[in-house]
C-alpha cells in the first residue's frame, strides 16, 4: 500500500510539473508573439516609422535573451538556436531598414515559437 502512494505522489508531482511547463511555455511565447504580430502588422500598413520599429525589435529581443535562459532548461538547444538567429535577423533587417526582407523573418520567428509550444505540450502524440 505504500509503494502505491508513493507511485501516486510521483505521478502527481510529473502532471504537475508539466502543466507548469506548458503554462510556463504558452505563457511567454503568447508575448513574444503578440510583440511579433505588432511588428508584422506595422510591417504590413507600412505607416509605422522606423524607429518604433526598433524600439519594438530591441524590446522583443531584450525579452528574449531574458526568456531564453528559462528556456533552455525544457527546450533543446538546436531550437533555441534557431529562434535567435531568426531573432536576430528581424532586429539587423529593421535596423539597417531592410523592411520588405524582415516581414519574412518575422514569420519565420511566429512559426518557430508555436512549434515549440506544440512540440512541448503534453499528449499521447507527443509521449509516444
Amino acid at each position: 500500500m505504500k509503494q502505491i502512494i508513493i507511485m501516486i505522489i510521483i505521478l502527481v508531482i510529473i502532471f504537475a510539473g508539466a502543466w507548469y511547463v506548458q503554462k510556463f511555455l504558452n505563457d511567454t511565447s503568447y508575448e513574444l508573439v503578440s510583440k511579433l504580430e505588432e511588428i508584422k502588422t506595422g510591417l504590413e500598413k507600412k505607416n509605422i516609422e522606423e524607429e518604433k520599429l526598433k524600439q519594438k525589435s530591441d524590446e522583443i529581443y531584450a525579452k528574449w535573451k531574458n526568456m531564453s535562459e528559462k528556456w533552455s532548461i525544457i527546450v533543446l538547444h538546436d531550437e533555441l538556436d534557431l529562434i535567435e538567429t531568426s531573432l536576430i535577423k528581424v532586429k539587423s533587417k529593421i535596423e539597417v531598414g531592410n523592411l520588405d526582407e524582415s516581414m519574412e523573418d518575422v514569420d519565420t520567428s511566429i512559426f518557430l515559437l508555436e512549434h515549440i509550444k506544440e512540440k512541448e505540450k503534453t499528449s499521447l502524440k507527443n509521449i509516444f
